[in-house]
C-alpha cells in the first residue's frame, strides 16, 4: 500500500517535527502499530480538554500549542492527534464533520483519520474523534468515535485533508478568545 508522503509530513499547524511532539510520540509508542494508535488516541482523548468544558479562552491552533496548553477546540485536538501519529511514523490526516450547533447553525468539527489496517473495519483508515473522554456524559460508548453523529443534521465530510483546511486555519488564527469563537460559531463549510 502506498500513501503519499504528506500523510507523514509536518505542516505549520500539524507540527509533527516539534521536539515535544516527537518526545511524546516516542513515550506513547506501543509494541505494535495498533498499540501506538490506541495509546496516542487515549492520551489526546483523556488529557486534552475542550474550552466548552472548561471555560478556557485560549485558542490553540498548532498541535504543539494544544499539547503545551493541554486544551483545544476539536480542530486543535485533531491537529495534535495527527501530529503525534505522524511523529510515530503512522500515516494520518484530518477529516471534518458538519454538525448542528445549539443555535441551529451548521458548524464544522475537526476529527482525524489514521492508517490502522489492523483496527479499522475496512482494513485501512480509521476515523478517530477524541472530543469526549470516557467519563464525559456525552461520550458515545464507542472507543474511537466518542460522539455519536445524529443524522440528518450531522455528517462526516468525505474528503481527507493532509493539512488544515484554509477556512479552519483562517478562523483559528484570527480568533482571540475560544469562548467568543464558540458563541459566534465556527465555520459551517469548507
Amino acid at each position: 500500500m502506498h500513501l503519499d508522503a504528506e500523510f507523514l509530513s509536518p505542516t505549520t499547524f500539524i507540527d509533527a517535527d516539534h521536539p515535544d511532539i516527537i518526545a511524546l510520540a516516542a513515550a506513547l509508542a506501543g509494541d505494535t502499530p495498533a498499540e501506538t494508535v490506541r495509546n496516542i488516541f487515549v492520551f489526546v482523548r483523556d488529557r486534552i480538554t475542550h474550552p466548552a468544558d472548561t471555560g478556557g479562552t485560549h485558542v490553540a491552533v498548532s498541535a504543539s500549542d494544544a499539547l503545551r496548553t493541554r486544551e483545544g477546540l476539536s480542530y486543535a485536538q485533531a491537529h495534535l492527534l495527527v501530529a503525534l501519529y505522524r511523529a510515530a511514523g503512522i500515516p494520518a490526516a484530518l477529516r471534518y464533520q458538519q454538525v448542528q450547533a445549539a443555535s441551529g447553525a451548521l458548524v464544522l468539527r475537526g476529527v482525524a483519520t489514521v492508517w490502522a489496517p489492523g483496527l479499522s473495519g475496512t482494513g485501512g483508515f480509521l476515523l478517530v474523534d477524541p472530543r469526549y473522554p470516557e467519563n464525559h456524559p456525552r461520550h458515545s460508548g464507542n472507543f474511537w468515535q466518542t460522539r455519536a453523529l445524529q443524522p440528518p443534521f450531522e455528517r462526516n465530510l468525505p474528503m481527507i485533508h493532509t493539512d488544515v483546511a484554509p477556512a479552519v486555519a483562517g478562523i483559528l488564527t484570527r480568533a482571540t478568545d475560544a469562548q467568543s469563537l464558540l458563541r459566534a460559531g465556527v465555520p459551517g463549510t469548507l
